[in-house]
């Protein structure tokens, strides 16, 4: 019995692994960054994970019914609720999270079909239609080491992030092992870089998500930071400051690697990772906001089909190499003989010219 062709929607798994697992996977990985934020913050930082899962969930299920589509187990609606707030402040209010996740779920996944059809990054345009509604409390954030209240308005301490202070052009008061370990002021889930990066690395294992992706995205961005640096003082500082501020590590480890909105060929993810690395970097360098990343992904979303397209092309010329080779030698061949017969053609031209002269 011959096997029926199944069309299924992005991410396409070809390993004995599915969807469910490689969401799994994702869960799993935020997770112990969940528990740095509770380390340095508090409770609040996990409650509103928790709300913003929650509402991701409760608004795909809203979508789902008003388009009429049956219900299945879905993991996706819990990621995006999981990230949307680790791209935000610790003390944010929680009707800021749940703005984010109903722009993420029901503007930018719903009226294109749900899971696996979506043109943009979900958490992404979430974060960045708050970031734009609300700049001066998204971009607010709490020092760490401070206990946040749960509910009510929040007292916490108030402090410049680095990347605040280099989109003035000012330097970090802050030491880049700090920065490493998350003791700067920052998103609460992108400034423990060491975690985020070790998190990313499972991910990877797992194989989860491609490092062509992330590699292909920090290699390009570091050597731009390392070459036009915003602020003066060390090399090495400065390369460290533009590399671990915001949401640069987090943002290529945990977004860009999206299977839905990423490249599916590897060197599509190439060109997307090289690609994203170049508008971000000039959205930090020449933006108006201290973090550009959501801002670029959203951008370099829509390009992400372009880039499978010229994947395929550079496939087609290589599966026909062959072939091309063998007609290029055989029109090289036939060269000589066709400008021999071209020049008979002249002379007979010329020779009739000239008796018809005489």
């Amino acid at each position: 019995m011959k096997e029926k062709l199944m069309f299924q929607n992005a991410p396409h798994v070809r390993q004995s692994e599915s969807v469910a697992t490689m969401m799994g996977d994702f869960v799993i990985a935020l997770l112990p960054i969940y528990l740095m934020c509770f380390f340095y913050y508090g409770a609040r930082s996990l409650v509103l994970g928790l709300c913003g899962v929650f509402f991701c969930v409760l608004f795909s299920l809203i979508g789902k019914i008003v388009v009429k589509e049956r219900a299945k187990f879905d993991l996706t609606p819990v990621i995006t609720g999981l990230i949307i707030p680790l791209l935000m402040p610790a003390d944010i209010p929680y009707y800021i999270v749940i703005s984010a996740c109903a722009v993420a779920i029901l503007v930018v996944k719903v009226p294109f079909g749900g899971t696996g059809n979506n043109l943009f990054n979900p958490a992404a345009v979430g974060f960045a239609s708050v970031a734009l509604c609300w700049p001066e409390v998204v971009f607010r954030y709490p020092a760490p080491m401070q206990v946040i209240e749960i509910f009510g308005e929040s007292t916490a301490k108030i402090a410049n992030s680095p990347a605040y202070s280099l989109a003035i052009g000012a330097v970090p008061d802050y030491e880049v092992l700090d920065m490493l370990l998350g003791s700067v002021p920052g998103p609460m889930g992108a400034t423990n870089i060491f975690v985020v990066a070790a998190c990313g690395i499972f991910l990877m294992v797992r194989k989860t998500i491609n490092w062509i992706t992330p590699v292909s995205f920090l290699v390009p961005y570091t050597l731009l930071s390392a070459f036009f640096p915003r602020i003066g003082g060390s090399p090495f500082d400065a390369l460290c400051y533009e590399l671990f501020s915001g949401t640069i590590i987090f943002g290529a480890l945990f977004m860009l690697t999206e299977p839905v909105t990423s490249p599916k060929r590897d060197f599509g993810k190439f060109l997307a990772g090289l690609s994203s690395a170049i508008v971000v970097f000039l959205f930090r360098y020449f933006g108006g906001l201290e973090m550009g990343f959501a801002n670029a992904l959203i951008l370099m979303n829509v390009f992400s089909p372009v880039f499978d397209d010229v994947c395929e092309e550079f496939l087609k010329v290589y599966r026909h190499k062959d072939g091309i080779v063998a007609s290029f030698k055989k029109d090289k061949k036939q060269k000589p003989e066709e400008t021999v017969e071209v020049n008979l053609i002249e002379e007979k031209i010329e020779t009739k010219e000239e008796e018809a002269v005489k």
